[in-house]
C-alpha cells in the first residue's frame, strides 16, 4: 500500500543527488570567475568536496542543463554564457604558451639542483590570454633555492624570455621555490576560505622531476578531502624525462658546483632576500611574500581574498 511518504532510501538519495548537484556547481562557478567552460572530465576531477563517478558527474550535468541551472555548449559547461570566438583563441594561446615551455624543456631539465618544474597560475588553470606570462614553481636541492634562483635568471635572461616588468606576454616567471624541508603547503592557505589557493594547486602541471611532485602531493594529501576524484598520478604523464645526454650533463654539473655552491648558497641567501623586502610591493598590506632558507614565494599583491568574496558571492547567487 502506498502511503505518500518516501522511503528513508528516497531520501538518502535526495541527499546525495543535491549534494552532488552543490559539488558540480561549486566546481563551476569557481571558473566562471574566469568565463571559462568545463569539460565533464575535468568538472569530475576538481568535483569539489564529493566523490563520485565521471557516470554520476556526466548525469549531474546534464540534469542541471535541463533544470537550465547550467548552460551546456558541445562538450562544455558553465554556470553562465561565454565568449565563444574568445575562448577558442585563448586554447589556441595555450597551446601556443605550452609548445614554448616544451621547446625550453632542455634548459630547464640541465639545470642542476632542480628536482621538479612545474607549470602554474593561468597556463596550468587554463585561464591564460594571449597576454599572460607563463609561472613556474620549482623545487630545489636543499640549501641550493637562491643558487637555482641566481642561475634561472642569468640564464632565462639571455635567453630573451624572462618575466620583467616591461616584458610580460608570453615570458618565463619564476616565482616559487621550495626545498624538500618546505612542501607542506597547508599552513599557505587563506583562513577561512582559499579556494584559488585549492583549485590553484590541484591544477599544477609538472613538466619535469615526477618523483619530487609525487613528493609533493604526498606532503600535502588533505588536498584529497576538497577534491577527493583528484588523482596525482595521472599528472605523472606530463612530466618529460629528459635525454641521457642532458642527465649526463646536470650531473657533471652538480659535481663540479658543489663546493662553490655550498659556499655562495648563504651569501646568495641574503642577498636575495634582503633585495626581495627592499621592494615596497613586498612590504603591503597585500602582499604574501614569503622568503627564507626554505622557501621563496613572490606575492607583492595577493589577489586570494578578493577572489574568495567574488567566488561565494556567485556560490550564494546560484
Amino acid at each position: 500500500m502506498t502511503t505518500g511518504k518516501k522511503s528513508m532510501l528516497e531520501i538518502s538519495q535526495t541527499r546525495t543527488d543535491q549534494k552532488l548537484d552543490q559539488a558540480v556547481l561549486a566546481t563551476l562557478a569557481f571558473f566562471a570567475l574566469y568565463e571559462l567552460p568545463l569539460s565533464v572530465r575535468r568538472v569530475h576531477e576538481l568535483l569539489l568536496n564529493q566523490i563520485a563517478t565521471m557516470q554520476e558527474v556526466e548525469q549531474t550535468l546534464a540534469s542541471l542543463v535541463a533544470e537550465n541551472k547550467i548552460i551546456q555548449a558541445g562538450s562544455l559547461y558553465s554556470i553562465k554564457s561565454w565568449n565563444q570566438a574568445m575562448y577558442q583563441a585563448n586554447q589556441a594561446e595555450l597551446m601556443k604558451k605550452w609548445a614554448k615551455v616544451d621547446e625550453h624543456f632542455n634548459w630547464l631539465a640541465v639545470l642542476p639542483f632542480v628536482r621538479n618544474v612545474s607549470v602554474i597560475n593561468s597556463l596550468a588553470l587554463g585561464t591564460a590570454d594571449a597576454d599572460s606570462d607563463i609561472d613556474f614553481f620549482v623545487i630545489t636541492k636543499n640549501n641550493r633555492l637562491y643558487f637555482v634562483r641566481s642561475m634561472i635568471i642569468v640564464l632565462f635572461r639571455l635567453l630573451g624570455i624572462y618575466k620583467t616588468r616591461q616584458k610580460i606576454k608570453d615570458k618565463f616567471c619564476f616565482g616559487f621555490f621550495a626545498t624538500p624541508k618546505a612542501l607542506s603547503f597547508k599552513e599557505l592557505m587563506l583562513q577561512p576560505s582559499d579556494p584559488y589557493f585549492l583549485f590553484w594547486f590541484a591544477s599544477m602541471r609538472p613538466v619535469l622531476g615526477g618523483q619530487a611532485y609525487w613528493q609533493l602531493m604526498q606532503e600535502n594529501q588533505w588536498l584529497t578531502e576538497y577534491f577527493p576524484n583528484f588523482r596525482p598520478m595521472q599528472r605523472l604523464s606530463s612530466a618529460k624525462s629528459p635525454s641521457i645526454l642532458i642527465q649526463a650533463m646536470k650531473f657533471v654539473l652538480e659535481v663540479i658546483l658543489w663546493l662553490p655552491v655550498a659556499l655562495l648558497e648563504p651569501l646568495l641567501r641574503r642577498i636575495h632576500i634582503n633585495h626581495t623586502f627592499k621592494l615596497a610591493e613586498n612590504n603591503t598590506a597585500s602582499s604574501s611574500t614569503i622568503a627564507n632558507a626554505s622557501m621563496l614565494k613572490l606575492h607583492g599583491y595577493d589577489v586570494r581574498a578578493e577572489v574568495a568574496a567574488q567566488y561565494s558571492k556567485i556560490l550564494n547567487n546560484i
